[in-house]
């Protein structure tokens, strides 16, 4: 479980690793409203999806954590937003950390159900969400670098 989770990670990773590299060679084309949408984009759903397998590898200190996505979610959302102009760094900073955040409390809720009052499940039924719930985040995470490409032919 734990090599599956941190593959995703991984994979996570170099696919926003990716996306940036591809978007600094063009980001001379970049209107103001579009890198504020690339830098919404791009950051809150990478966070949400880094913070969410992030929580899942973890097993005891929540707060550590939780301060440790908000700052690499911060980071991600900055470096993307950099691309253009002062705006969109501030929506990028914005959005990448209300991703992580996100992706820290779905995580959490995955791990414990409890937390929100609902239904407790076996460890079996837990282990089977995360993993449904990571590949779904990183589909979600190719399906918006892939619209973001696309985004450059149009």
């Amino acid at each position: 479980m734990l090599f599956f989770l941190y593959g995703v990670l991984i994979l996570n990773g170099l696919i926003g690793a990716f996306l940036y590299i591809m978007m600094h060679k063009k980001r001379k084309i970049f209107s103001d409203r579009y890198g504020m949408i690339m830098a919404m984009c791009a950051s809150g759903v990478l966070s949400f999806a880094l913070g969410m397998v992030i929580e899942f590898l973890n097993k005891n200190n929540f707060t550590v954590i939780t301060i440790l996505v908000l700052v690499i979610s911060g980071t991600l959302g900055i470096t993307f937003g950099a691309l253009v102009k002062f705006q969109s760094l501030l929506s990028g900073f914005f959005q990448g950390t209300v991703g992580g955040v996100m992706g820290t409390m779905f995580g959490a809720v995955m791990k414990n159900p409890s937390l929100c009052n609902l239904p407790s499940e076996s460890l079996y039924t837990v282990e089977q969400s995360m993993v449904i719930f990571s590949l779904f985040s990183t589909v979600l995470v190719i399906v918006t670098a892939s619209l973001l490409l696309y985004s450059f032919r149009v």
